[in-house]
């Protein structure tokens, strides 16, 4: 029996995320490691979170947060809005929007624009944004309805 990859791509998990996180490939692109990385934090997969964060953000540092909000964190859906590369073929942005839950509360929606920057042939997480969407424009999940009556509520 087949298992869907986490990272809702519609992919086998097998032919997916997998042979990034059991470290048989390093993602290829920006999109794939942030996928990896939703992936990750789905099966609780610390030391893949961290091993993907960029040195300079001393990711190590961070082991006990990340590990306490695997138990107060319910992720429910990924949508990658947008795949992009920077000011040279060494960064990438992926600009997505996830639906989660928190601590018991209403789902919410966290939109980020992340940026990634490789080393040598790895991808690594460096940070991320929130773009800032007008008060009129379209939601970017494709609805086709404004943001702020769709995603942005």
């Amino acid at each position: 029996m087949t298992e869907l990859c986490p990272c809702h791509s519609g992919l086998n998990y097998s032919d997916c995320c997998e042979p990034f996180l059991t470290g048989k490939q390093h993602a290829p692109s920006p999109g794939k490691l942030m996928r990896s990385r939703y992936s990750a934090f789905v099966q609780k997969n610390v030391d893949y979170f961290i091993d993907t964060w960029h040195p300079e953000c001393r990711p190590e540092e961070w082991r006990g947060v990340i590990s306490s909000s695997f138990d107060n964190t319910q992720l429910l859906s990924l949508l990658v809005v947008e795949e992009s590369f920077g000011s040279s073929a060494n960064e990438g942005f992926v600009e997505f929007m996830v639906r989660l839950i928190e601590n018991d509360a209403p789902a919410r929606l966290m939109h980020e624009r992340s940026r990634f920057l490789r080393v040598g042939e790895r991808w690594y997480y460096i940070d991320g944004t929130k773009p800032q969407l007008g008060k009129h424009a379209l939601c970017p999940c494709g609805s086709g309805k404004k943001y702020r009556k769709c995603c942005g509520q």
